[in-house]
């Protein structure tokens, strides 16, 4: 008995001193994505500049209502120099007919009174003070500091901004659109409970609906003016649905600021997408990429090596875009690092060094690296090597990612003769 449990203790302690504690750490760290379309490497500057169809039409109702205001005005002023001579001839035809009335006998007026029923005092005319009209405002569609909008929103990566040897990129507004905004409401049930006793009821609430959009376009072109980019993204032309929180009072029913909030905001999130869109086919677009890293925790720092290239690796991917130098030979490093430790690699031994599970995570980072340094032809051999392993359902999904990752960064680099 005392034989089996010493087995049991000393099979237990030798499984934890080789047992594999595989870590995995989450990282984000940004690349420089290649365009889909490149241009010319001729071209290295650009100007961006926003317009809005709408503003001609603004401008066009701002004329009227000032013309029309101007009208108004002339008509007021007329009828003030008019009036002085209205009151004089009211006056005057008063005073006439009330002269022409005392002549009357007094027995005529008496006839006319009480016998015909009528009372042919003279009644002074009444002339109204003139008045201006009043003319409303019209409604104008927004307008923007272009300018500003553009030099915040509108910027294409890898490029300079400048007028001369320069792409010309424009982003032409149509115009914030929205239904009336209703308020709705809808019955929740509700529980109350008093003395251990629930009561269900209904509860009305009420929250503000409506459908908006702000459409827009964006165009680039070269110096000759020919169209690089011309489109008009469907996603601008259908209309959105807003609802707000649904709440037990009725909301004010005063739209304006909740309306001009949403129009900033769809606006902001618009320019951002077409800068997206832009940068994703001509520009060299400084892109977050969110992954992870997996290292081995082992109590007697049996993987320590892997420690490092790990440690290596997390500093050459955060200095990519800030010192290219030292990114470059940190990820070298760690790839010396990895091929040197797969050389160890077995996977049918669980109590191996670098078993199984070691060998699919060192693979992973591997191909981590390879992606930063664009390394596509061995990420391949990698992706291969993975293929004749059996993974997991993660690690199947883990590898797919890559794979599709590659595929992207295989074409980016055809387009762009790497």
């Amino acid at each position: 008995m005392f034989k089996t449990f010493l087995f049991l203790l000393i099979l237990i302690l030798t499984l934890n001193l080789t047992a594999q504690n595989i870590k995995s750490e989450d990282i984000t760290y940004n690349f420089i994505k290649l365009p889909l379309k490149p241009v010319s490497s001729k071209v290295e500057n650009y100007n961006s500049s926003i317009t809005a169809i709408y503003e001609a039409e603004n401008n066009k109702l701002l004329a009227l209502f000032e013309a029309d205001k101007a009208r108004a005005e002339a008509d007021y002023q007329r009828e003030m120099s008019e009036y002085p001579a209205k009151i004089k001839a009211a006056d005057d035809k008063y005073e006439r007919e009330m002269k022409a009335w005392d002549e009357k006998s007094t027995a005529l007026k008496i006839v006319e009174k009480q016998l015909l029923n009528e009372n042919n005092r003279p009644v002074k005319d009444y002339v109204g003070a003139p008045y201006r009209k009043t003319i409303s405002p019209p409604v104008l569609k927004t307008s923007y500091d272009y300018p500003s909008l553009a030099a915040t929103y509108l910027k294409i990566d890898g490029y300079k901004k400048a007028d001369v040897n320069a792409l010309t990129y424009q982003v032409t507004l149509q115009g914030f659109e929205h239904s009336q905004p209703m308020i709705k409401s809808e019955i929740k049930k509700e529980v109350s409970r008093v003395n251990n006793v629930s009561t269900t009821y209904d509860v009305t609430y009420y929250y503000i609906e409506y459908n908006y959009r702000h459409p827009m376009s964006v165009r680039v072109a070269n110096m000759n003016n020919q169209d690089v980019i011309f489109l008009a993204p469907t996603e601008f032309t259908e209309f959105k649905t807003y609802k707000s929180t649904s709440q037990k009072t009725s909301p004010s029913a005063d739209f304006t600021f909740l309306l001009k909030k949403s129009e900033e905001s769809i606006l902001k999130e618009n320019l951002s997408f077409i800068n997206h869109l832009v940068n994703d086919q001509i520009g060299y677009e400084v892109t977050p990429r969110n992954s992870s890293l997996d290292y081995v925790k082992s109590k007697n720092d049996a993987h320590s090596d892997i420690m490092e290239a790990y440690n290596n690796q997390m500093i050459g991917l955060k200095s990519l875009l800030t010192n290219e130098p030292l990114a470059t030979q940190k990820l070298n490093e760690a790839v010396d690092a990895y091929k040197k430790i797969l050389v160890e690699s077995d996977l049918f031994d669980k109590k191996a060094r670098i078993d199984k599970d070691v060998t699919i995570s060192i693979y992973f980072n591997l191909l981590e690296a390879y992606f930063a340094q664009r390394k596509t032809l061995e990420a391949e051999t990698v992706l291969s090597s993975l293929t004749q392993i059996d993974l997991s359902n993660r690690e199947k999904k883990f590898k797919e990612k890559y794979a599709e990752a590659f595929l992207e960064l295989t074409n980016r680099m055809a387009a762009n003769g790497l």
